[in-house]
């Protein structure tokens, strides 16, 4: 029943909800150890509201945004619920619950859910510690780690499409879109769906934009920025120039990104002689810090950075959210693909080179 690291994202806050409160009440039983239970919400980066258990029963009670998806939270267990005015109660001893059809349903699909993700967080606590023991060993947990995610994304998708009529998708969607591309998300975001509107779809609606803003098809979009040296240069100085360009969306302080490198570097290394090219768009602010990273990693690409942190002129232009974020050129200037990491990148490469 416990979630996967993704879970954490549902606190995040959101932009304030204006919608009619509703009452809610949540009665529970919990075990022993368990000395206080939080209930947070969608919009608040802390619980909002909390009980003290007492003799193994806690009760919480108020007023919530309707529809709201509250998550109780009890230990390592977390419950999401929709604020629907149907008063809950949830036994994590005996795994009862009741509630309306609608909360039933979240509690069997996290129930069902509960064997992909315990597995799965089994699998990366199992990564985190034996990365140091081997090369052979690390890959082989990471591919487990990355078949187990795949079955957890699979499932949810399997939800969603399951209850096209009513708000659970809310749910789901949320914890999947940044996994996603553009044609993935959008069959899911139909605007006559009843979960379109809810507050928390706004984040899904701001991806969507952002994704199509680097469709495949679409012709890159110039800009101007300076250089290590700190010469002004375009993007247009590399990019529809007859051949690919993987123009890499990185900042020195993304651990992400980091790890990433190495397989950019990699892909560089294999595919530059037959003129394949990386261009970086720094998200830095720090100019010794950019400098220091490229030198680090061993970029031999060209970089470029305004140094203006998230509000370099790319962010806007390409709808860049979150990083690491790329974006395949072909000679034309055209986009051929985005978001290729890791083998992602290898296998498109060899797709267009032929090895």
């Amino acid at each position: 029943m416990k979630k996967i690291l993704t879970i954490a994202a549902l606190l995040i806050g959101l932009l304030p909800v204006k919608a009619q409160d509703t009452a809610y009440k949540i009665t529970g039983t919990v075990p022993a150890d368990v000395k206080t239970v939080y209930l947070g919400v969608m919009n608040a980066r802390q619980p909002v509201d909390s009980a003290t258990v007492t003799g193994g029963k806690f009760t919480l009670d108020g007023t919530l945004p309707k529809d709201e998806i509250m998550l109780i939270v009890t230990g390592n267990y977390y419950l999401p619920v929709f604020n629907d005015g149907t008063p809950v109660d949830l036994n994590t001893v005996a795994k009862t619950f009741s509630g309306s059809e609608q909360n039933k349903k979240m509690y069997d699909y996290d129930n069902e859910l509960s064997v992909y993700t315990e597995q799965l967080n089994a699998a990366v606590m199992e990564y985190r510690d034996t990365t140091a023991a081997g090369k052979a060993k690390a890959e082989s947990l990471m591919a487990k780690c990355e078949q187990l995610q795949n079955e957890v994304v699979a499932k949810q998708l399997d939800i969603v499409k399951a209850n096209q009529d009513n708000l659970i998708p809310v749910f789901f969607i949320s914890q999947l879109y940044y996994m996603l591309d553009y044609n993935e998300l959008k069959a899911l975001m139909s605007e006559t769906a009843p979960y379109y509107n809810h507050p928390a779809m706004a984040r899904v609606k701001a991806q969507l934009t952002a994704l199509e803003k680097r469709m495949p098809g679409k012709m890159f979009t110039d800009l101007s920025m300076n250089d290590t040296e700190g010469q002004p240069r375009k993007l247009s100085d590399w990019c529809g120039k007859g051949n690919y360009v993987l123009v890499d969306f990185w900042a020195s302080w993304c651990g992400p990104c980091r790890q990433e490198m190495p397989n950019v570097v990699a892909n560089y290394k294999k595919y530059h002689g037959k003129g394949f090219e990386v261009v970086g768009v720094s998200f830095d602010n720090k100019a010794e810090a950019w400098k220091a990273a490229i030198k680090q990693i061993g970029m031999e690409w060209p970089n470029i950075s305004d140094l203006k942190g998230w509000k370099c002129a790319a962010a806007p232009v390409y709808g860049i959210n979150s990083i690491p974020a790329n974006i395949l050129l072909d000679g034309e200037g055209k986009i051929v693909a985005s978001d290729l990491r890791g083998e992602a990148l290898g296998e498109k490469l060899k797709e267009i080179y032929g090895f």
